[in-house]
């Protein structure tokens, strides 16, 4: 069987930081583990919801669960995930020779879980003509604060995009998280044909994967699997509390998509679909077809939105677009001078 259950998590609550818009210097409210001020560690409240959210995915009733897991390079969204991924790597050692393969609960014989880092699921920052964003944490990096999560001597897995460092518009944004998404349904699609080739039907079982990433780019993919872009980016169509968990389902290769959303807003002749400076490695530079609820990998439908009924205190911290980020104003102030009132970033 296909990939056919995609879980999208959003890191749980973090520390903050801020930009003076005048200079692109970042700041973060308290050092942070790689010293990249963009990449802040979780709260207290963040690291409790991490370990709520490992609990769900990990308990009896929760299926089928993941086969495979993908991260942003963040910290917090490897902190996030972290309990979920030690917890199921210790119930497939416990459970590999005792549970039948489609058992409820069951964790497929299959499954690997030192987490892919994907690049085009990082985070989203605004569009900027004048300073260069903060890098994405390196791998190498981040194994090390990892080890768990990102073995060091594991490289197998090449991120499929790198989104530059100058920034994303909206749209931008979303063509990137549906080419990444793109290439990473394919990847698994082949991975599972090749996996299941010699075996009968009724030992081919559902295969799923767990997504964890940051408010903008969750929104987007949730538009680029179900196809829906709406004409105003800020509807709240997509829930994406920090650690709450939505289900979306491969649609049937017969079914069809909801037919002509022709509301489904197109990019302007002017503006190129993907960001400049956007490093491909092994995407296409040229994003798929996914609106008009088309959708990648041919159409998910969202079955579960922003599930937080597992974490104690609720649904907390959600987020939608407000505008596009920009900063394309050009520097207005040495870094010398006292700084503008900052920016605060998506919570």
């Amino acid at each position: 069987m296909p990939l056919d259950t995609i879980y999208l998590t959003r890191h749980g609550h973090r520390l903050n930081w801020t930009i003076d818009f005048r200079t692109g210097i970042y700041n973060a409210q308290f050092p942070t583990p790689t010293g990249n001020p963009a990449d802040p560690a979780l709260t207290s409240h963040g690291v409790q919801q991490s370990h709520e959210l490992a609990e769900h995915i990990a308990g009896p009733g929760f299926h089928p669960k993941p086969f495979r897991v993908y991260s942003s390079p963040f910290y917090r969204c490897l902190q996030t995930i972290q309990p979920s991924v030690e917890e199921l790597k210790r119930l497939f050692a416990e459970s590999e020779k005792s549970q039948t393969d489609g058992e409820i609960g069951s964790i497929d014989r299959h499954a690997e879980f030192d987490v892919r880092i994907e690049n085009g699921l990082g985070e989203w920052f605004g569009a900027t003509d004048f300073f260069d964003h903060p890098a994405h944490p390196a791998r190498e990096i981040m194994s090390t604060h990892f080890p768990t999560l990102l073995p060091e001597a594991d490289q197998s897995y090449k991120p499929l995009l790198i989104p530059s460092r100058r920034g994303e518009t909206i749209l931008q944004l979303h063509n990137r998280v549906a080419t990444a998404l793109e290439g990473i349904i394919a990847d698994i699609d082949a991975e599972v044909s090749a996996l299941e080739a010699e075996l009968p039907p009724d030992q081919r079982t559902s295969k799923s994967v767990l997504i964890c990433a940051h408010a903008a780019p969750l929104i987007a993919m949730g538009r680029a699997l179900t196809g829906h872009m709406p004409d105003d980016s800020s509807e709240e169509d997509f829930n994406v509390f920090t650690a709450g968990l939505s289900t979306f389902k491969r649609r049937e290769p017969s079914s069809t998509a909801s037919a002509g959303q022709s509301s489904d807003q197109e990019e302007s002749s002017n503006e190129k679909p993907l960001a400049d400076g956007t490093t491909f490695i092994r995407a296409s530079a040229s994003p798929p077809q996914w609106k008009n609820g088309q959708g990648v990998g041919g159409g998910w439908d969202c079955v579960a939105n922003g599930d937080c009924s597992f974490l104690s205190g609720g649904a907390e911290r959600g987020w939608h677009f407000n505008g596009e980020e920009s900063f394309n104003t050009g520097p207005m102030a040495p870094p010398s001078e006292p700084p503008a009132i900052a920016g605060a970033t998506k919570l």
